[in-house]
This record gives C-alpha cells, structure tokens and sequence, in this order.
C-alpha cells in the first residue's frame, strides 16, 4: 500500500471546496453588487432631495441590491447544500481510502462496503487548503490532508500528478497503436481489391 487515508464528508469540507473554486467569480460579484448598493443609495438621496420624499420603489432597488449582496456572501453554502440535498444518501460519513501502485480501494466506515477503482481512469488532482481533490472516471473523490495514515500530503499530490502523466501517455501510445492498426488495415483491404482487380 502507498497512501492510506481517512475523510469525512461534511457541509463544512464542500463550503470549503466551493468557496475556493468560485473565489475570483465571488469576488467580481461582490463588486458589482457593492457598485449596485452604492448606486441605490446615492439614487435614492439625489430622488428624495429632488421630489421631497422617497420612493417605494427606491427601496425596492436597494433591497434587492443588498439581496444579492447577501447571495454573494453566502454562495458556497448554499451550494453546498444543494449538493447535500442532491445526493443525501450515502453522501456524507467517514471513507478509508486506499491506495495501491494500480487501485484506489475506497471503504465507505457507515455503510461496510468497499469498491475497487482502477488509476488508470485517474485524470486529475487538485488541492485546497485542507483537502485534496482527485477525478477518476469522471467523479470526484476527496482526501483529508491531515489525516494520512500513510504518506502525506505532499507526497500524494507528486505520486498522483506523476500517475496522471503516465495514464495520459499510456492513453496516446494507445491510440497511436489503434491508428496504426487502422491504416495497416485499410492498406491490406486496399490490396485486396487490387489483387481482385487484376485476377478479373
């Protein structure tokens, strides 16, 4: 066994997760809902000076400035939430996952059941600050930085971006080999009809 870790899905580790992935499109948001706020107030000041009084709809338009303000603010929980909700069963808990040379073996502790997953689908490693994310097959699975029971954290991430660069070379001299079947292929064919050509 190379790594060996545990992790347990929380609310807390997708708020994290979800609030490093969209940090730069949060932060956009929160200026241009903080422009939106300071627009709705000055409107409403230069609208109350200028009529005698203010509007319903003044506050209408601040209101729901603030609002999104607010959305902004709280956008990964409620992501991760929504993620919770969508796939609530079976979704949070402790997981022991286990990491041989050519499989991850992943242990769900609630349910006491395992499933074998080849590395040769793993395609991806990303890291946050406390978690480290990997994709294999196309699905994420998280591991706990502080709770390797074997290896680390930074060994992982080298070990996993070095498998990963191994899968995409092994992928290429796949299809290297795939075209070169074709072509060999379609030459036999190709003298096939020749040799058909010239008997007739």
């Amino acid at each position: 066994m190379l790594f060996k870790n545990k992790i347990e899905y929380t609310k807390g580790m997708f708020v994290e997760i979800y609030g490093t992935e969209i940090k730069k499109v949060r932060l956009v948001l929160r200026i241009i809902t903080g422009i939106a706020v300071v627009a709705a107030i000055a409107f409403m000041i230069y609208g109350a000076a200028a009529r005698g009084f203010i509007m319903p709809g003044d506050f209408f338009n601040l209101g729901i400035s603030i609002l999104m303000a607010l959305l902004c603010t709280f956008l990964p929980n409620l992501m991760a939430r929504s993620q919770m909700k969508c796939k609530k069963r079976g979704l949070l808990g402790e997981r022991t996952l286990r990491f041989t040379e050519h499989v991850l073996t992943m242990t769900y502790e609630k349910e006491g059941r395992s499933t074998d997953i080849p590395l040769e689908e793993l395609t991806k490693v990303t890291e946050f600050d406390n978690f480290i994310r990997i994709t294999i097959g196309g699905r994420s699975t998280f591991l706990d930085k502080k709770r390797f029971e074997i290896g680390d954290a930074a060994a992982f991430v080298t070990w996993a971006e070095d498998k990963i660069a191994e899968n995409a070379e092994k992928e290429e001299e796949a299809l290297a080999l795939e075209e070169t079947e074709r072509e060999a292929s379609a030459l036999e064919d190709g003298e096939a009809k020749t040799e058909e050509s010239d008997e007739n």
